[in-house]
């Protein structure tokens, strides 16, 4: 994935079509595009480049890694 990005974000910053990393405990679990999201982005669903979705729970544990905030 050549555009990965690995700034930590929080789970409400990121919107869809981000490049994303999951990660639990240092190590990388699932990495992708956000293809949708819940309003309050506890939830995001995530499509890796060679195929499959899966969706991501903030409770769940993972640490999310992806685009920095923009610059304001």
């Amino acid at each position: 994935m050549a555009n990965r990005v690995k700034s930590p974000v929080r789970w409400d910053d990121v919107e869809i079509g981000d490049t994303v990393e999951l990660r639990r405990n240092g190590a990388r679990i699932h990495a992708g595009h956000v293809d949708a999201r819940t309003a309050d982005g506890d939830v995001v669903w995530v499509i890796a480049p060679a195929g499959g979705r899966r969706m991501f729970h903030i409770a769940d544990g993972y640490d999310l890694a992806g685009p920095p905030p923009a610059a304001g």
